[in-house]
């Protein structure tokens, strides 16, 4: 079978697992890619062409690679089988909606849209075309988590009866943030602690132990103000930025199963104990699911 020919929008010019704004195609995307025989990289796309082109002379990606400036441009190049999105989440409906309405099959970064309207539309227009699609939760094929659901599926601790979840990331101290990424600080970008963290999370959790008949939460910003950071000077640009998300959320309540939930997600300047501890409860026995760093 010929291998799935893939353009990629978002990919910059930059090592892959250097984890900053920009890089997360070269971190997480590119590689998977080149190291299998099942997928071609053939096109890329930024908002240039001669961005593009950087980037695929930075990875040696080679001649045949074609640069575009314009999600139009890839999704309508008819060498492209597959459109993999990886940019900041405010613009992912402008440049996925091209590609479907190409026909193309479509890889997304979570989340896929930045409110629910985009991500909707963007739903139907695949739906109505009949193409295949992934939105990008990795945490449910982490293979540690995959270990878990068969652990739970297979009846290890009997019935599950209740669930609870403490996370608490280790971005930094809580009051500071990066000066390039300030759009992580506004819940209206779609792309934040809620909407990103969180959620990942979330997907994994549901994922394992079904998903939620009702639920309750309570947000929460402890941290109103940040100070932004310019990374390549160590320097604070700006002593007081507000911050409009939230960086404490609650969720609680009983999933479909029958058994109680609890996900608690919070900030702090002084972890204890792990950044992630998960306990899955059930009638004959626990699971106890944690994450260092």
């Amino acid at each position: 079978m010929a291998p799935i020919r893939v353009g990629i929008i978002g990919l910059g010019a930059k090592e892959a697992g250097l984890l900053s704004v920009g890089s997360w195609a070269a971190s997480a995307l590119l590689p998977s890619f080149l190291n299998s025989p099942h997928y071609e990289v053939v096109a890329v796309s930024n908002s240039s062409v001669a961005s593009s082109q950087r980037s695929i002379d930075f990875h040696k990606l080679g001649p045949n690679v074609k640069a575009y400036g314009s999600p139009e441009d890839i999704a309508n190049d008819p060498n492209v089988d597959l459109v993999a999105v990886s940019i900041n989440v405010g613009h992912h409906y402008v440049v996925t909606k091209p590609a479907l309405l190409a026909k193309k099959q479509v890889f997304v970064e979570w989340p896929l849209g930045a409110n629910t309207v985009e991500a909707e539309e963007l739903t139907k227009l695949a739906r109505d075309a009949n193409l295949k699609t992934i939105i990008g939760t990795q945490f449910i094929s982490d293979p540690a988590l995959v270990k878990l659901k068969e652990l739970v599926a297979s009846g290890a601790i009997g019935k599950v009866t209740s669930s609870e979840a403490q996370l608490a990331p280790t971005f930094g101290p809580p009051d500071v943030w990066g000066a390039d990424a300030t759009y992580y600080l506004d819940l209206k970008t779609g792309g934040n602690e809620f909407h990103i963290a969180l959620a990942h999370f979330l997907a994994g959790f549901v994922d394992v132990l079904g998903d939620f008949a009702t639920v309750k939460a309570s947000f929460a910003t402890q941290y109103p103000t940040v100070k932004l950071l310019d990374h390549s000077t160590g320097k604070i640009v700006n002593p007081s930025f507000p911050r409009k998300a939230p960086d404490h959320m609650f969720v609680q309540g009983v999933l479909n199963s029958g058994a109680l939930a609890s996900v608690n997600y919070r900030r702090t300047t002084d972890i204890v104990g792990k950044t992630t501890r998960w306990i899955i409860t059930g009638t004959e026995g626990e699971i106890e699911f944690t994450i260092d760093g």
